[in-house]
């Protein structure tokens, strides 16, 4: 079912979630695990927004970890971007991932932008408001039955089927116990260690809901298929991969699966859509464009 407002959410604490992350040392807080266990203790930190690999470098798809996987999609892992707030943007930065694997260009600033959040990030109720001002088609997860498996289940599918999904997830031992979920990520994923994410941190990791340190489905409920932004008729999304961005351009390598295929440029705004230059079966094209002006990128049969 696709799902155009969040709806009530499962677990009223989703809504109090910025992107945290753990801190080092010893915490006061006890970790959640299931079964009501509780353990405590130090923790390496995970990447800040600021110290994390830059956004503008994306990360091989194919990757060590990516190996271990059944299946896995194209979708190079990023990081928050340089003018993130101290909270980070998480949800930003996960959006904007999969907004490149269905040939959509946005900068994560613009991504805030469209969520119209009351702080400086997104938070779980803003994350279908800034889909929707995108025009992302997307589904929201609702439990068929209580736990992990149905979860589980439920994102393997959407893999499956060629969707990313947006998911929350505690960090453990968590900071916000009250809290239903800590950071934002992106499923790409899954094997038998788990589900893949896109950590929004510049790298990949492993996730299930039985872990005691680091990402946790402990809490399992929130997750938002995203099934693709709105296409011309007989066009196919093209993949794009951010070669380079500064504060006033990005660099997009742009890739049709089609070699042969013409390609558009359409500003969201705008239905009126300008030819990209490329070579006769070039495997790819590279473009620079504004980065505050926000963009599909279409390929059309030959």
């Amino acid at each position: 079912m696709i799902s155009r407002a969040l709806g009530p959410v499962l677990v009223a604490a989703l809504a109090l979630v910025a992107c945290d992350r753990p801190r080092a040392g010893p915490t006061s807080t006890a970790a959640i695990v299931p079964g009501g266990a509780h353990d405590a203790g130090p923790l390496a930190p995970a990447p800040d927004a600021h110290d994390a690999p830059d956004a503008t470098t994306p990360r091989d798809p194919d990757d060590a970890l990516s190996a271990d996987a059944a299946r896995v999609l194209p979708i190079p892992a990023r990081s928050h971007a340089p003018g993130a707030p101290p909270e980070g943007w998480c949800g930003e930065t996960a959006i904007q991932e999969s907004l490149l694997y269905f040939g959509v260009w946005a900068s994560q600033a613009r991504v805030n932008r469209a969520g119209h959040p009351s702080h400086p990030d997104l938070y779980s109720n803003d994350i279908p408001r800034a889909l929707d001002a995108l025009g992302v088609r997307y589904a929201r997860y609702v439990a068929a039955r209580p736990g992990y498996a149905a979860f589980d289940a439920w994102v393997r599918a959407a893999i499956d089927a060629g969707d990313p999904v947006l998911a929350g997830v505690k960090i453990l031992p968590t900071a916000h116990p009250e809290w239903g979920l800590d950071h934002f990520v992106l499923v790409v994923g899954y094997g038998a260690r788990g589900l893949l994410v896109n950590t929004t941190w510049g790298h990949r990791a492993w996730v299930t809901a039985s872990a005691t340190r680091g990402l946790s489905f402990v809490r399992a409920g929130y997750a938002i298929r995203v099934m693709g932004a709105t296409q011309a008729h007989g066009a196919t999304p093209a993949r794009l991969l951010v070669i380079a961005e500064t504060g006033d351009d990005v660099r997009l390598r742009v890739a049709c699966p089609d070699p042969r295929a013409s390609v558009l440029r359409r500003p969201l705004s705008s239905q009126l859509a300008s030819p990209v230059a490329r070579e006769a079966d070039a495997p790819f094209v590279e473009v620079r464009a504004p980065a505050a002006e926000e963009a599909r990128y279409e390929c059309l049969p030959p």
